[in-house]
């Protein structure tokens, strides 16, 4: 055990000269997470699908579609979970939520009523968030991603560096992959303007970040923001204004923000526990 015992203050000036003697030593940095950039984000963080709810809209888990975490569903509240469907996780919707289950479909954690406040504040959270978002730089040339076939694209960034691109279109098919490379330290911010999806078996890869260092924000409300198929996503994906669709065999890692949700099949949303590397 280190035991701190009185001083004498004539020892005052070594102390004082080893703790300047500190500073001359950076720390290492801090691991990355784009809520240092767009703090709304770390309040969102918390959940694995939150559905904003405005309008007459409601989030659906059809068949064997499985949520892995905590499910919000904010707004108008209401929420359909038919067949096998599954939220291994706690459920929180408002005192104006409507929830039905049909068949098998199950909340494997508790359901919280009432939740006004914690909903109501984070679809605040997440308007700020895409908006902050959105005003950002671009820092790279690319303007779409359209990738087809065995494409692959690759965006790297560098230790301590905010990747940002703003895209028009981003549509992945077939076996293409669109991979953002990093460290720790590192973020990606892409806000998407128009199309958002990924068919077949197209792949967003995560390599040396995780998938609180990467938020796809997608504004405006032209299409549905769609994942079928077996692609894979990685990263926190967001569109306020919009319904993200989840088909078949699909998977999203991270974190799933949308107006409506929709998750079909065996899509499946996991929200991996974050590592300190």
């Amino acid at each position: 055990m280190l035991r701190v015992s009185k001083i004498s203050t004539s020892y005052s000036k070594p102390a004082l000269s080893f703790v300047a003697a500190l500073t001359l030593f950076a720390l290492p940095p801090a691991d990355a997470d784009v809520a240092q950039v767009i703090p709304g984000i770390g309040y969102l963080e918390r959940w694995s699908a939150f559905s904003l709810g405005s309008g007459n809209g409601f989030s659906l888990l059809f068949g064997n579609s499985d949520v892995a975490g905590n499910f919000g569903q904010a707004g108008n509240g209401r929420l359909v979970m038919a067949g096998s469907a599954l939220i291994n996780g706690d459920l929180y919707h408002r005192s104006n939520g409507a929830v039905l289950k049909i068949g098998n479909a199950a909340v494997i954690g508790s359901t919280f009523d009432n939740q006004d406040f914690v909903l109501d504040d984070c679809v605040k959270q997440a308007l700020a968030a895409s908006n902050a978002a959105f005003s950002l730089t671009s820092n790279r040339l690319n303007t779409s991603a359209n990738l087809d076939g065995n494409d692959n694209l690759t965006i790297t960034g560098a230790p301590g560096e905010t990747v940002v691109l703003n895209l028009k279109n981003f549509v992945l098919r077939g076996e293409s992959s669109f991979t953002l490379e990093g460290t720790a330290t590192t973020n990606f911010i892409i806000n998407v303007r128009r199309k958002f999806s990924l068919k077949g078996h197209a792949q967003v890869d995560l390599a040396g970040v995780q998938w609180n260092q990467v938020l796809f924000n997608v504004v405006g409300t032209d299409h549905k923001a769609f994942l079928g198929g077996n692609s894979v996503f990685g990263g926190i994906l967001m569109a306020n204004n919009r319904t993200i669709e989840v088909r078949r065999a699909a998977t999203l890692s991270g974190l799933v923000i949308g107006n409506t949700l929709k998750f079909h099949g065996s899509s499946r949303v996991l929200h991996p526990t974050v590592v300190s590397q």
